[in-house]
């Protein structure tokens, strides 16, 4: 076993792809609000969700929106989506390719494993329990309107407590530059998910100390 025993994961573009879903739901809400297409045709395609996600829902909104909704309205469409995202959270949704064997092979030994992402918590305490009930994760914490998203350090911080582990035997995987930074701030290694949302480069330049370009890639950094 190599220095850490617990793995702290991203969801949305590390554990499952879920980038279907959140553009269906975001396209409904711009059509709602009269950003939609005449011809009904996306308003943006999938590559760009890749780059609108990361932040938080309302932040995904913000970025759908082109910055042109108040407060206000951006409260409601955030509300707007939460109903509509919940009702089809997993139509498409379904974890990437090796996810299912690596978490087999991380609780054959032992290690311990929780979520932390900025997916709204209901949806990602959903979605955790849909595909990976079996595993036993310590923790699935989203984001909550009492505590602040990741970049910040606090929610990491409480999955530790969780976990009964400390920064230096934890190892935290993600496949963005929040990621990244959300690792470092909490005094933990990163490990940059490669095939997710946002690629190589992006993981590099925020320093990502460990590229992994597929999820059994883990394995053998963690020597098992």
């Amino acid at each position: 076993m190599a220095q850490w025993d617990t793995i702290l994961f991203d969801l949305d573009g590390t554990l499952i792809d879920t980038i279907d879903d959140l553009a269906r739901a975001t396209e409904q809400v711009l059509a709602e609000w009269g950003f939609g297409n005449a011809d009904g045709s996306p308003v943006h395609n999938r590559d760009a969700y890749h780059q609108f996600v990361g932040n938080g829902i309302r932040k995904l909104l913000e970025r759908a929106f082109g910055g042109k909704l108040s407060d206000d309205e951006l409260d409601k469409a955030f509300a707007r989506f939460i109903e509509v995202y919940d009702a089809h959270c997993a139509d498409k949704t379904a974890p990437y390719d090796g996810i299912v064997p690596l978490l087999d092979k991380l609780k054959e030994h032992g290690y311990r494993m929780g979520v932390v992402t900025n997916k709204a918590e209901a949806q990602a305490r959903r979605l955790a329990k849909k595909f990976f009930e079996p595993y036993g994760f310590c923790c699935v914490y989203g984001s909550a309107a009492d505590r602040p998203n990741k970049p910040h350090p606090q929610v990491v911080q409480m999955a530790l407590s969780d976990c009964g582990t400390v920064a230096e035997r934890t190892l935290f995987v993600g496949d963005s530059n929040v990621d990244v930074e959300t690792a470092h701030n909490a005094g933990l290694v990163c490990g940059g998910a490669v095939w997710g949302f946002r690629g190589e480069e992006e993981l590099r330049r925020a320093g990502a100390e460990i590229l992994l370009h597929q999820p059994l890639d883990l394995l053998q950094v963690l020597e098992i």
